[in-house]
């Protein structure tokens, strides 16, 4: 699903060090499966996990993804690069425009995706 280099990983342990105690991240996607979808992570106290939220299991924090914007988060990636810039934290969400149409999708489905990558 969502895949935090180890770069991003020590940068959010880091920030979350400053948070309350269980504080993990929150990964999600505004207006999901349209030309304005936006992704976005935030931090994620105890009391705000929902039931239906998954949690991602990573080696040093735990990321949680609600159930809508799971499926568009596919094959996403968080990082963190530094260069003679300064550093800057990305996040790569190729399908939250749009979801992936599976290999063995219904024919109507496969055409929907092509008249709307193509529009």
């Amino acid at each position: 699903m969502i895949n935090i280099t180890e770069a991003a990983q020590a940068h959010f342990a880091k920030l979350l060090e400053n948070q309350e105690p269980g504080t993990q991240i929150r990964v999600f996607v505004i207006n999901p499966g349209t030309p304005t979808a936006e992704c976005g992570v935030s931090y994620c106290p105890p009391g705000a996990v929902e039931a239906t939220d998954k949690e991602l299991k990573f080696e040093k924090l735990s990321a949680y993804v609600d159930e809508i914007s799971a499926p568009f988060l596919d094959d996403a990636e968080i990082d963190f690069v530094t260069d003679q810039l300064g550093s800057q934290l990305t996040l790569k969400a190729p399908n939250a425009k749009m979801r992936k149409v599976s290999d063995d999708a219904p024919l109507i489905e496969r055409v929907e995706y092509v008249f709307t990558v193509t529009n």
